[in-house]
């Protein structure tokens, strides 16, 4: 479903209706932008809608941005859990230690068709797509701020920048310096611990943070972790105009899993380690360039080795390696009073190897890892046609060895009546590209010293063949338009946000329930296979108000309505049009109160939903968070204790994406200190 005539129709509509305007045309005078600048110099600057930094109502998309003051109101223990509070967002787990977070349904617990990035670095995992959470090598009191761009944003991030695209910024390390202690302990085991040192010595500043996050998870489940990482930042002025940003982390963690169709239960570990660096030169006040190079790697080792009764020995290996190594070339300019553009490419390689996902180690005398190669070039224009009118232009080329060469093209007006009102309109195309998995999977599982009475001829050694990937994917598309209105009173401490939108998807993968006979796998006889056999189209309103009536009061508050209309013949009838929730809200209240004391609430509504993969139909989920928390310090110490309770409503455990998972009421104690 790509409507490229669309574009190819608007955009000389478009170049004829601005022709007449001048890129270097004076600004017109109005009494109404007279202090504008004043006026909105409280107003949030979005970094990753076009990659060039711009208020909030200047952005050609909607944008939520989760500062530190929300993200330690809300009590999270996870990063996933901070996305309950953008509209349109469902945060669920596919066990204890396997956040799903997810954007307008149509998803499995891979979550494949958002893109996220840490400073830049895309965590979408190598293998199977999506974000394994657990695994990032990261600090939640490390993180300054989170952008999440709620729609399409593949003109700036190219294809898996699908349905959103979330990036999560860390804290300059100049702004750590000092030790920082925090130790949590609650319920279901939890015990967490972390520690930070931080130091500025002349134009060079560091930090260090090592971490430790334990619990058992879900009650019946077979699900405990414990996780260990180390994190390393160093900023370093070289020069007046030359910056230097280097990072690097390490995660390990062990992991219990249990499969319901083996009747088992074992032990995974689960490895994640990142190195990058990032140099930006000023050429002047108007111009930067900027190189990026990062590697990732990611491991994890696990094998079912069990006697199931009837078929026999079952050796399920779920082991695998993968990396990326990604470099990036980027040049800002303003090339006039009213005009700034960005542009740049890269290259990325992928790699993996899986004995049991992919076969790799049956393959004689050949590289055992797939590789997958991208190659991409990209461009933003931001140009203010009047002073009340901004056009915003972009688009990304991106080729790869999976799925062949594709064009996101994104257009977007955004028309500022006066400092406080202003509306957008946008229209863009993206794409996701299939991943290594549903490309290259081969996965086979050995059963030995089997038998099957009702097969007295099956050999007692075997190959079940469970799902094998398609090499001739296409990418998954999408084409959306939205009108955005956003009211912006800082003065006052409120900001409205409405959002509508329509989008059209097409050749939407998932795999072939009706599967393929294979007459050598004496267990199943069959097998899946992935194909692009989905469409949809899914269309609603967003809502988001930020509301500070004065300096120790906050509300935040969001609310999306969704119609998801699908057409995935390989489901069962309106099982996809269930896995978008009608309904989503959220309230989150924080207040400062005398004597050092602070507190917030958080409600959480989700109207019922039924999740694919391993999620199940589910009703709707009501949640009520609360934190309560004393600040003391001393000479040479500051810090909070925090008392926090997820779930807090009587009586209400409910199911979280499988019956199997059952959220009852956490609470835990929470100790910070900062040693001045």
């Amino acid at each position: 479903m790509y409507h490229k005539p669309f574009f190819y129709r608007l955009l000389p509509a478009l170049l004829l209706a601005t022709s007449g305007v001048s890129a270097t045309a004076e600004p017109r005078e109005d009494p109404a932008f007279a202090e504008e600048e004043d006026f909105l110099g409280e107003l949030p600057v979005v970094l990753t809608a076009t990659r060039l930094s711009q208020p909030a109502r200047e952005a050609p998309v909607a944008t939520t941005i989760i500062d530190r003051e929300l993200i330690k109101a809300s009590g999270a223990r996870e990063i996933a859990d901070l996305f309950r509070l953008v509209p349109g967002f469902v945060v669920s787990h596919d066990n204890g230690y396997t956040p799903i977070v997810t954007y307008h349904g149509l998803s499995n617990e891979q979550a494949r068709r958002m893109q996220v990035l840490v400073d830049g670095r895309s965590v979408y995992s190598v293998v199977f797509g999506g974000t394994k959470w657990t695994d990032l090598p990261l600090a939640i009191d490390d993180i300054e701020r989170i952008e999440v761009i709620r729609g399409p944003n593949a003109a700036s991030y190219g294809a898996n920048a699908f349905l959103s695209t979330i990036n999560i910024i860390t804290r300059h390390s100049s702004e750590t310096t000092g030790v920082f202690a925090r130790a949590n302990v609650g319920n279901t085991d939890i015990r967490d611990a972390y520690l930070r040192y931080g130091d500025s010595r002349g134009d060079l500043s560091y930090r260090l943070t090592l971490g430790y996050k334990h619990d058992t998870g879900f009650a019946d489940r077979y699900d405990s972790h414990q996780v260990r990482m180390i994190n390393m930042r160093s900023d370093y002025q070289l020069s007046t105009s030359d910056t230097l940003e280097f990072q690097l982390g390490f995660n390990n963690g062990e992991m219990g899993v249990d499969s319901k169709t083996l009747n088992a239960e074992d032990e995974k570990n689960n490895k994640n380690h990142f190195a990058q660096v990032r140099w930006q030169h000023d050429l002047s006040m108007d111009e930067n360039v900027s190189v990026q190079l990062y590697y990732i790697e990611e491991e994890t080792a696990q094998i079912y080795d069990v006697t199931i009764p009837v078929l026999g020995r079952v050796v399920a290996d779920n082991s695998y390696k993968a990396s990326r190594l990604d470099m990036e070339l980027q040049h800002t300019r303003q090339i006039s009073r009213n005009a700034r553009v960005v542009w740049g490419g890269g290259i990325r390689r992928d790699a993996a190897t899986a004995p049991g996902y992919f076969g790799t180690a049956e393959i004689p005398f050949k590289d055992l890892y797939y590789i997958n190669n991208l190659y991409r070039i990209f461009g933003n224009l931001e140009w203010h046609l009047t002073q009340k009118l901004l056009f915003n232009a972009g688009a990304m080329w991106e080729k790869t060895d999976l799925a062949g060469s594709d064009f996101a093209p994104r257009i977007g007006f955004n028309y500022l009546f006066n400092p406080v009102h202003s509306i957008r309109l946008t229209a863009s195309h993206g794409t996701r590209s299939p991943t290594l998995a549903e490309t290259k999977s081969n996965f086979r599982v050995p059963v030995y010293d089997s038998y099957l009475p009702t097969l007295p001829t099956t050999p007692s050694d075997f190959v079940s063949t469970m799902w094998r990937g398609n090499e001739n994917l296409a990418p998954e598309t999408i084409t959306s338009y939205e009108l955005g209105y956003m009211a912006s009173l800082p003065q006052k401490g409120f900001t409205l946000d409405i959002k509508v939108y329509r989008e059209e998807l097409g050749g939407l993968i998932y795999m072939d329930e009706n599967k393929i006979y294979e007459p050598t796998d004496y267990y199943d006889f069959h097998y899946e296979v992935p194909g692009n056999f989905g469409d949809a189209t899914i269309k609603g309103v967003e809502t988001t108000i930020n509301y500070q009536p004065v300096r120790n009061t906050r509300f935040v508050v969001s609310h999306s309505y969704t119609e998801l209309d699908s057409a995935l013949p390989k489901l069962l009838p309106d099982q996809g049009n269930k896995t978008a929730p009608e309904q989503i809200f959220s309230f989150l209240a924080m207040q400062k109160f005398p004597r050092r004391i602070n507190g917030s609430l958080a409600y959480y509504y989700v109207s019922e939903s039924d999740g694919l993969g391993s999620g199940k139909p589910i009703p709707a989920i009501r949640r009520l968070d609360l934190r309560l928390a004393l600040a003391f310090s001393g000479r040479k110490i500051r810090g909070e204790i925090a008392a926090i309770v997820q779930n807090a409503l009587p009586d209400n455990d409910y199911i979280d994406w499988r019956n199997d998972n059952i959220f009852e009421r956490r609470q835990y104690i929470s100790l910070d200190v900062k040693f001045i």
